[in-house]
């Protein structure tokens, strides 16, 4: 209590030692512009009286107002209603329930002594049982625990997936088989197509572009593959028309993948070129184009 009179009066000292400095520069102000001695007394009490009145508005509005809506909105808040309660509770409940606290511990250790003592003394006067009672016992089955709940539900069914679950994990199971199945077409189409004019180095380099540049948006950081000089552009063009069609990929992504993949062969081809060009026809090829890879 002591400290809250110390803060409010240290708060209205503040308050009222602004209020006198403002009312000394008005005062000032007036005498500098020529006024008499009485009115800038008279203007110091002016301004005193309305910055303190203003001052007295202001914290009855913050009173009365805002202070309610802010307690309001912090109340949301289990930490501040928490300790919102233990401050307005009064000190004398604090000290009540701590002494109902200690004196139901000191009660409750003599009886809990007491307890052990009469139990320890039943088990040193009690006559053993005779083998007969033993095997009764044994003979009679156990009893089954009943299983655990959690609000009357088992946790044998909690547990158990829900049906969207099951029918959500069976869709994404086919989604990837299938999107796992196209892919293996290509890379056995990439092979089948290519194995004559590369190497098995540069051919599995290949494969790996490919598997890389279907799993991912973006383009795969690849270096230049050297194909045999029989393939011509319009061969490379139309390799890069069939697996971008397989896999669904615009074609410009594809025209620039094919473009850094087999840069010596499209060297003198721009990739607008390449794009425009990727799916036309002429006499001679070595790699038509396919409407379907199988």
């Amino acid at each position: 209590m002591e400290q809250n009179k110390i803060e409010h009066i240290t708060l209205h000292l503040i308050v009222f030692s602004t209020i006198f400095i403002i009312g000394a520069l008005a005062r000032q102000t007036v005498l500098h512009y020529g006024w008499d001695e009485f009115s800038g007394y008279l203007i110091f009490v002016i301004c005193s009286i309305i910055m303190g009145a203003i001052y007295f508005n202001l914290q009855m509005v913050f009173c009365q107002i805002l202070s309610p809506t802010i307690e309001k909105y912090f109340m949301k808040f289990e930490c501040y209603r928490n300790k919102a309660v233990l401050v307005e509770t009064p000190i004398e409940h604090h000290a009540l329930i701590e002494s109902i606290i200690n004196t139901e511990l000191i009660v409750s250790e003599p009886e809990i002594g007491s307890d052990t003592t009469s139990d320890t003394t039943e088990e040193v006067s009690m006559p053993p049982l005779p083998e007969s009672n033993e095997e009764d016992k044994a003979e009679l089955p156990k009893e089954e625990a009943p299983p655990s709940t959690i609000n009357n539900t088992p946790i044998e069914e909690s547990n158990q997936p829900s049906e969207y679950e099951i029918l959500r994990a069976n869709a994404m199971a086919e989604k990837e088989r299938a999107s796992q199945e196209k892919l293996d077409k290509v890379i056995a189409y990439t092979k089948r197509t290519l194995v004559s004019y590369l190497d098995e180095t540069g051919l599995n380099r290949l494969c790996r572009y490919v598997t890389e540049y279907y799993l991912s948006d973006s383009l795969p950081k690849t270096e230049p593959i050297k194909v045999d000089s029989q393939l011509r552009t319009i061969d490379i063009m139309h390799f890069g028309w069939n697996i971008g069609k397989a896999f669904g990929k615009p074609r410009l992504q594809t025209a620039t993948f094919i473009k850094r993949v087999f840069a010596h062969t499209l060297r003198d081809s721009e990739i607008s070129t390449i794009e425009r060009k990727m799916s036309h026809t002429e006499s001679e090829c070595k790699i038509k184009l396919n409407k379907k890879i199988a």
